[in-house]
């Protein structure tokens, strides 16, 4: 298998930085409630009520539960498998229509050195061998 694209322009590295922000953002909210349960797509539109009023669906998501779509899932699974000592993913639940998720200590400890690994290539793609960037240095900081 070749490597993956390497992805330089400006546009790219933002698109990188936008995933990476993500990432850290699905951190801090497992880290506050401690075990977050992510549907990685919502296909059949559980976590969406159908308004009759309006005629059409509504997002009707629990606090606890993060709704992924299929490519920012993907996104996001390969980030966890980039650093697999720091997540615990248990088995998918037909109940919670998700799967729990939470951070171990080596996780807990990496959100709060974040700094260490905001720059880490972002890897990407549909179809292999993907592509990876660097995300574009962070706004205001880490």
């Amino acid at each position: 298998m070749s490597a993956p694209r390497e992805l330089t322009d400006d546009n790219a590295r933002e698109m990188a930085r936008h995933i990476r922000n993500h990432d850290w953002q699905i951190m801090e909210k497992t880290n506050l409630l401690g075990t977050l349960w992510c549907c990685w797509w919502d296909k059949n539109r559980h976590f969406q009520k159908y308004d009759s009023t309006t005629g059409r669906y509504v997002e009707s998501i629990p606090d606890d539960v993060q709704v992924f779509g299929l490519i920012d899932a993907m996104e996001f699974l390969e980030w966890t498998k980039q650093h697999p000592d720091w997540w615990t993913i248990g088995e998918w639940s037909d109940e919670r229509y998700a799967a729990p998720v939470s951070l171990t200590d080596a996780g807990r400890a990496a959100l709060a050195n974040r700094a260490a690994y905001d720059m880490e290539p972002v890897m990407g793609g549909l179809v292999e061998p993907g592509w990876r960037a660097i995300p574009a240095e962070p706004k205001g900081g880490v």
